[in-house]
């Protein structure tokens, strides 16, 4: 049984309402999985979403070839990088959107999101070299994480479209290049 089945079945459930209803031990009857298959995934819910912006972290970085990496500056493959990443999940935004809403007053879910969501913004940045030292590449990817949330807060609201969060994302790129010199501190692996 593949990721991806799992994926899919559980972001199933939360589009329909059915994320507070779901058990592990349900889950592996209905996909003919061994016991404890979700659990070697994630070991508890809450744990669900850090595991799904691995597996599309995996998706996007197949999307960006090294060629791309190349032939490219590196904010547009950053910007590309984040757009991407909201046109993957567009297709569950509904399951997404209800397993936040499901842990809104839950703060141990943001931490997890919030730690998940910076990984992500250092898998983004790990494809390039950087020449400076390292407390100005903590506070770029800090600066990636910002765009990105508010990207995805956009994203997550909008319907039929991800026209205001690229923007959003464009726009906090543009500002970034145009305040900083962080970009021209990547080089290019």
């Amino acid at each position: 049984m593949s990721k991806n089945k799992i994926i899919d079945y559980f972001l199933k459930q939360a589009e329909i309402g059915s994320w507070d209803k779901i058990k592990f031990s349900d889950v592996e009857k209905k996909l003919n999985l061994k016991k404890n298959g979700v659990k070697a995934l994630f070991t508890d819910k809450i744990y669900f979403l850090e595991h799904y912006d691995r597996y599309i972290d995996r998706l996007v970085e197949d999307s960006v070839s090294s060629q791309d990496i190349i032939e490219n500056n590196p904010s547009d493959i950053i910007q590309e990088y984040l757009m991407n990443k909201l046109d993957y999940m567009n297709e569950h935004k509904l399951g997404i959107s209800n397993i936040i809403n499901f842990y809104f007053n839950n703060p141990k879910f943001y931490l997890i999101s919030l730690k998940s969501t910076k990984l992500s913004a250092q898998i983004i940045l790990d494809r390039f070299s950087y020449s400076n030292n390292i407390i100005r590449k903590k506070l770029f990817e800090k600066a990636i994480l910002v765009i990105y949330l508010l990207g995805f807060k956009k994203w997550l609201y909008e319907n039929n479209t991800n026209n205001g969060a690229f923007a959003i994302i464009d726009k906090g790129i543009k500002r970034l290049k145009k305040s900083t010199n962080f970009f021209e501190d990547l080089i290019k692996k």
